[in-house]
């Protein structure tokens, strides 16, 4: 008996390095596994991967891909992974608008990836998010979504210097190391950033531009 246990990223963009992952596959009555192999797209066929337990790859094209890990030849599993045009994903911030912070900043990508867009993507997220907590929603009360925000560079330094936040807090492993010092560095920018913001919006989603900007200096907040 084995359990075919296959590990992806839910999201990741056209031609971004991903890692799709098997070596938390297992036999739990002592079965041996002497083969795996991923298929990390529909009709794209099997790779073996035996050696070591992962495939390292990226898509050429958007859309949601199937990939399918299977094991001895016959045990098999399988998930989803969104794949997003640059367009579709609509990131905040690039790595290289990181680099003339930290010049050395893509030394510490993680394996199995060649990018930050990941971590771009968190703090899009956590933009977001706030905004939603913070009861800055659409003309219906809802979330407002990454379409919503006309002029990207209004969040471009908010989001900047939230991912260099959030990628030196990954980092750091002790209070007052390197690491930790500049993610509070980093916090301090990303909150100066977030308070100067003023967002053109539509709210509506009627593909144009609201007539009034949401400006942080002057609007009032709300807090739950």
């Amino acid at each position: 008996m084995i359990f075919p246990v296959l590990e992806l990223e839910n999201i990741v963009q056209v031609n971004d390095k991903t890692r799709l992952k098997a070596n938390k596959s297992y036999s739990p009555d002592g079965t041996a596994i002497t083969l795996i192999e991923i298929e990390p797209e529909a009709a794209a066929g099997f790779i073996d991967v035996t050696s070591s337990q992962y495939l390292d790859y990226q898509y050429a094209t958007d859309g949601t891909k199937t990939v399918t890990l299977r094991i001895n030849g016959s045990d098999t599993a399988t998930k989803t992974i969104d794949v997003l045009s640059q367009a579709g994903d609509r990131l905040f911030s690039s790595d290289a608008e990181l680099v003339p912070h930290e010049p050395d900043i893509m030394n510490y990508v993680r394996a199995g990836r060649n990018s930050f867009l990941d971590v771009h993507r968190t703090a899009q997220d956590r933009i977001l998010t706030w905004l939603d907590e913070h009861r800055i929603w659409d003309i219906n009360g809802d979330k407002l979504t990454k379409e919503q925000i006309i002029n990207l560079e209004e969040v471009n330094d908010w989001s900047k210097f939230l991912t260099l936040r959030l990628i030196f807090e990954g980092l750091s492993n002790a209070v007052e190391d390197i690491f930790f010092e500049k993610a509070n560095r980093y916090k301090k920018m990303e909150e100066a950033a977030r308070n100067r913001a003023a967002f053109r919006l539509d709210a509506n989603s009627d593909g144009q531009e609201d007539a009034n900007k949401l400006d942080f200096r002057s609007f009032r907040i709300y807090r739950a």
